[in-house]
């Protein structure tokens, strides 16, 4: 399907999430001071700023090692290819609506490597909920050990209990596994009997990629790669936030980098323009509040490291998706994948 047909058949939702946006970022930089906000700009310390950007590149690396092993049930791929997938991803989600660079670098893994499309997102899906699952753990025990607010304890209760619930499930669909595999194997045949072979490959193709998640391959690599892969990401906020002149302490440096990779990543979840464009800069300044940094070199803060994020994974993401041959046009992209399929 054409972006343009996407628009059109889900424009509330597409009206929604620019009017988040927009909002967001109004409210956020309506009484910005100018002279204040370059002050913090030109007081950046761009070698340790320079030393964050490269942990996030390096953070794709471990992110597209880990998603090889999730992929391995179906076909081992190079984590180098998978790399370059999850940058064009990141690339999409800049520049196309409903994040749809995790519907890119699904189709992007199944041209090149002849897997179904259905497959390698069912792979996506394990990988969200693997970062969703330990983001709850570590969101959870720092907001009980150290609560830097009021409701903040109550939140890692509730978090702490939604974990407790998923893990219930998960022991729950462990158990029920060899059922859940007939009855998948059966629907497959009635498929393949009423002349439809492909929607049995896809469905088949969607119950592998999915079976990760209680037939985990590697699972103590994955568990290391994905605290390594947080621990990355704390890193890359902490030299983000050291680089600026804040005149924050250290145990302060520390505090301040664990709220805001919490907001940032909850600020995922809202509807929002291309790019997180609003929700980003708004979570970055609702953190920087709580700490009582000043008001525009927090807006300066959150400008910079929305560019940051921009301007490494669109122009990487764009050289990877023109060296594949492939376009930003999912429709012509997926009739590429289908013809291979």
């Amino acid at each position: 399907m054409h972006i343009v047909g996407l628009i059109k058949e889900h424009p509330i939702k597409f009206i929604i999430s620019i009017a988040v946006s927009l909002g967001l970022v109004y409210y956020s930089f309506k009484d910005l001071e100018w002279e204040p906000f370059w002050q913090a700009v030109l007081s950046i310390n761009y070698w340790i700023f320079g030393a964050g950007a490269l942990l996030l590149v390096l953070s794709n690396v471990v992110r597209a090692a880990r998603w090889k092993i999730l992929l391995s049930p179906q076909k081992a791929i190079k984590t180098s290819h998978l790399f370059e997938a999850t940058m064009m991803g990141y690339m999409g989600n800049n520049v196309l609506p409903f994040r749809l660079g995790e519907v890119l670098r699904a189709m992007v893994v199944s041209k090149r490597h002849d897997l179904k499309v259905s497959g390698v997102g069912a792979s996506i899906v394990v990988e969200r909920g693997l970062d969703m699952f330990s983001f709850l753990i570590l969101a959870g025990i720092y907001a009980t050990l150290v609560p830097t607010f009021e409701s903040a304890r109550l939140l890692a209760i509730l978090g702490l209990i939604a974990l407790f619930m998923i893990m219930i499930l998960g022991f729950w669909v462990n158990r029920q596994h060899e059922k859940f595999k007939v009855r998948i194997e059966g629907w497959s045949q009635g498929f393949i009997d009423k002349g439809h072979p492909k929607r049995a490959e896809h469905l088949l193709s969607i119950f592998r990629g999915l079976e990760t998640m209680w037939h985990m391959p590697k699972p103590f690599h994955v568990i290391l790669q994905t605290g390594f892969l947080w621990l990355l990401y704390f890193m890359v906020t902490f030299l983000a936030l050291a680089a600026f002149d804040f005149g924050l302490d250290l145990v302060t440096l520390w505090k301040l980098s664990s709220i805001l990779l919490v907001f940032t990543t909850l600020s995922l979840s809202v509807p929002a323009a291309p790019g997180y464009v609003g929700t980003y800069h708004g979570a970055v300044l609702a953190a920087l509040m709580i700490f009582n940094i000043d008001n525009d070199a927090a807006k300066a803060f959150a400008i910079v490291m929305h560019l940051m994020n921009y301007l490494i994974y669109t122009p990487m993401g764009a050289w990877y998706l023109m060296k594949a041959g492939l376009t930003l046009d999912l429709a012509n992209n997926q009739d590429a994948v289908d013809v291979q399929s």
